[in-house]
Parts: structure tokens; C-alpha cells; sequence
């Protein structure tokens, strides 16, 4: 049974590794990394597992040991970190966004780490990763002749994490949610990868992705974001994704539309719940680790099975 090394103490990380241990897919956490001493340190008394400020003085992994990254969003921060763990014998499953659909320099890097040492890297989450990519992905294999695709997202994010909700960009004023945005730290993070990894799925040409993102206002100041992202195929084809995050939503939701033959429309009632979301692809991530080749895996390379081994 695998040990699990959670790297990155936040929410996530500690979400996904409490459905790890739960469903049975690890058998203990076996080391918590975080440069956060304070975050550290309460993730190290709720776990009884020893505790680093950094992968550099993690202990060589044992046989089956798992490390799941879930600290930041970018790919040029993320990926030296996952190299250095696959270096050290882990497997790793990650949620972070940029690597959904990683630079193509990362992605060789990645995957000839990963293929060399014998080890496997998996990219999962909620968005990118499932609600506005593989999910629409499964939906479509249902229809054919497909000419375009709209995943539309509604997003409350009044319940949601303190993250979720400064990336929103909440409570600044127009200008300031610009610069904001300009400077990454506001905006969903991984629209264009989800708007890719349709196309791929579909074998449609996937080069140019157009992304805009605007204020949603409230008195003045910002409530929320509204973010497009579109990808044309040519000979009419086209990817459309709508993702408004914005606190005190009354109406949310996550909407699938596929026109082709037959047309299919499919849609949540209250939204998709992102962060419990994210755990069981976590848990679905490590249930499958053993059974896949080394190398690095997006989330829409991984079959739709469940239980199944």
C-alpha cells in the first residue's frame, strides 16, 4: 500500500489527502511539505508525519510512494519540483492548473523525467481537469458531427476558499482588477488548457485560443470575473467556454451544450463542487497510478473507468 507525501499544505492538498486516506487508496502520509512553517506545522500535528520546508530534504521514496503537489498554479513553478520528486522514486499526481496543458519544453522535460526514472505523472483537478473539459469530452462521444462546443460555468464563490475568491478579484475597483489581472494574480487559471484538451479529444486542430477577462461590477467595485475562452477549428468548428466566478451568484450552474447530431444539452442544478471535485480525481488519480506506463499523463489521457483494475 502506498505512502502518500503531501506537498503543499493547503487546502487542496489536504482535501485530497484526507480522501486518500479514507477511501483506502494510501496507507498513511508519510511527509508534509510546505515552505509555510505555521501551515507546516498543523498539517504535521494532524498527521504525525515529519515535516520539510522544501522536496530537497525529502527521504528517497519506498516502493509505491505517491506525492501529491497541489502549492501553486504556474507550470514553471510547479514542474522543477514534480522533476526533483520523480527523481527521488514518487509517482505524483498534481492539481496544478498550468499543467493541464503545460509548455511544450515542460511537457518534454516532464515526460522524458517521468519515462527515464519509471515513474508517473498525473495532472488532475476539477477546472481544468474534468467540469469544463473531460466531462464535455464524455458528453460528446454521445453525438457526432459536431460543430461546436459550449461549457458554461456559474460559480458562487461566497462558500468557496479565500484563493478562489482573491483570484476573483473581489473587492477591488476597476482599474485595480485590470492591473491585477495584467500582473496573473486575478483570473481562472487553465481556460485555454480546458479549451485544448476538448480540441485534442476531438482531433480538431487546437493552435489559437482567444481568452478575455472582465470585471463583473457592484457598487463600484468588483464582484467577481467573467472569463471566455475560444478556440476555432475551422470549417465552422468551434470550442466556447464561460466561466463567471463572482461572490453573492444567485444562479449557478454548469451547463453543457454539443450541437451535433443529436444536439445534447446536459446541466447541473446548483454547480459542480469544486474542491470535493478535485479530491476524487485525486483519489481516482492514485487508484489508476499502477496501472498506467510511465510518463506524463493530462487529465484527458486518463480512461473513463471507476473500479475497475
Amino acid at each position: 500500500m502506498a505512502g502518500l507525501v503531501i506537498v503543499g499544505a493547503g487546502p487542496i492538498g489536504t482535501l485530497g489527502a484526507e480522501a486518500a486516506l479514507e477511501d483506502g487508496v494510501v496507507e498513511t502520509i508519510v511527509a508534509v511539505v510546505d515552505p509555510d512553517e505555521r501551515a507546516r506545522r498543523e498539517l504535521v500535528a494532524a498527521t504525525g508525519a515529519p515535516g520539510y520546508a522544501s522536496t530537497v530534504g525529502l527521504p528517497r521514496a519506498r516502493p509505491g510512494d505517491i506525492a501529491l503537489v497541489a502549492f501553486a498554479s504556474a507550470a514553471e513553478k510547479v514542474a522543477p519540483e514534480i522533476i526533483r520528486l520523480v527523481s527521488a522514486g514518487y509517482d505524483v499526481v498534481t492539481t496544478c492548473e498550468g499543467l493541464a496543458w503545460a509548455p511544450r519544453h515542460i511537457w518534454d522535460a516532464m515526460h522524458t523525467s517521468a519515462r527515464s526514472d519509471g515513474k508517473r505523472i498525473i495532472v488532475t483537478g476539477t477546472n481544468p481537469g474534468f467540469v469544463m473539459d473531460r466531462l464535455p469530452l464524455m458528453i460528446a462521444s454521445a453525438s457526432r458531427k459536431i460543430s461546436r462546443i459550449l461549457v458554461e460555468r456559474h460559480l458562487d464563490t461566497s462558500g468557496r476558499r479565500p484563493s478562489l475568491v482573491a483570484k476573483s478579484g473581489r473587492g477591488l475597483s476597476e482599474d485595480e482588477f485590470r492591473e491585477a489581472v495584467a500582473a496573473g494574480r486575478v483570473g481562472a487559471k487553465g481556460l485555454d488548457s480546458s479549451a485544448r484538451l476538448i480540441a485534442r479529444g476531438l482531433e480538431w486542430p487546437h493552435r489559437d485560443v482567444t481568452v478575455r477577462i472582465k470585471p463583473i461590477m457592484d457598487n463600484g467595485h468588483v464582484a467577481g470575473a467573467h472569463h471566455t475562452a475560444r478556440l476555432s477549428a475551422g470549417q465552422g468548428r468551434e470550442i466556447a467556454l464561460d466561466l463567471v466566478m463572482a461572490w453573492g451568484l444567485e444562479e449557478t450552474f454548469d451547463r453543457i451544450t454539443i450541437d451535433g447530431t443529436p444536439p445534447i444539452v446536459m446541466e447541473t442544478i446548483a454547480g459542480f463542487p469544486g474542491d470535493e471535485g478535485t479530491a476524487a480525481q485525486v483519489v481516482g488519480a492514485i487508484r489508476r497510478m499502477s496501472t498506467l506506463v510511465p510518463g506524463f499523463y493530462r487529465p484527458t489521457d486518463i480512461p473513463l473507468r471507476y473500479g475497475v483494475s
